[in-house]
């Protein structure tokens, strides 16, 4: 079994507006999106290199940011392929992301300079809408845009930070083959609770229909990054129905949490 990817959402690159060189006395008609011409941008939100983790293919951050943000700004200091950037944070349409020029700092560290290389940070715009993905990108030579960052806030007692969700059709009407696809949710839980010694809590359920359809939220508090990212890989590939019979092989994901606000319709089960 090769493990490798199950996107929940898959984009169809349709336009790149391509990169280019960048200077605070850039002109507002270079056909860029106002959003990423910026050379200050506030409420910043920090993936640090201690929010990721990785199996060496797939990625995990674990920054919350919350859905009343309209456009969330991300600076994400670790290198991540830009396959994958494009696709964190889901939940949100559009987002702009800035990183390191990590194909820069590569082609520099190739070569022999003279003291430290100059900087330089790329700024993208992702905006995603019906299952394509609009990109923008302006290169930043001579350092990095002035950021101001948010603060963390801790989640209230009714928020809740989910980093995997899985969702079940009519149980009879017709029936989804889901339900009877093995292990079921609570024997996948007790089995990884037992491989790895530990004990999950915080997963939730909320009713979609009258036929038995339901989401479940599953927060993995009790395990530690790795381990929630190993978890979502193999329940990822746990929802192929007779897998056993096919080789399967996942594209590398990057996981994201999304926060969700608890009411009378969810209710918790572990």
């Amino acid at each position: 079994m090769r493990i490798k990817k199950l996107n929940s959402t898959i984009f169809i690159i349709l336009i790149s507006l391509g990169n280019q060189s960048f200077s605070q006395n850039t002109k507002k008609d270079n056909g860029h999106s106002d959003l990423i011409k910026h050379t200050t941008f506030d409420n910043v939100y920090i993936i640090k290199e201690s929010n990721i983790v990785s199996d060496g293919k797939n990625y995990l951050f674990d920054v919350n940011i919350p859905k009343t943000t309209k456009t969330p700004i991300i600076f994400v200091q670790g290198k991540i392929p830009l396959s994958l950037l494009s696709s964190i944070y889901p939940e949100f349409l559009k987002i702009i992301v800035i990183v390191p020029n990590w194909t820069y700092y590569n082609r520099t560290s190739n070569q022999e300079l003279r003291g430290e290389p100059v900087a330089s940070s790329i700024v993208y715009e992702f905006n995603r809408t019906n299952g394509t993905l609009l990109k923008d990108s302006i290169i930043i030579n001579g350092g990095f845009p002035k950021m101001k960052y948010v603060k963390h806030k801790e989640l209230n007692s009714k928020e809740k930070a989910v980093y995997y969700t899985e969702s079940y059709g009519s149980s009879c009407c017709p029936r989804d083959p889901q339900w009877d696809n093995k292990p079921t949710s609570k024997e996948f839980i007790t089995l990884f609770e037992r491989k790895k010694n530990v004990k999950i809590k915080k997963t939730y359920s909320r009713i979609e229909g009258k036929e038995g359809e339901c989401t479940l939220f599953y927060c993995l508090k009790g395990l530690s990054n790795l381990e929630k990212l190993e978890f979502i890989l193999e329940r990822n590939y746990g929802h192929f129905i007779n897998r056993h019979l096919k080789d399967i092989v996942l594209s590398p994901i990057i996981v994201t949490p999304s926060i969700i606000q608890l009411n009378n319709r969810i209710i918790q089960i572990e």
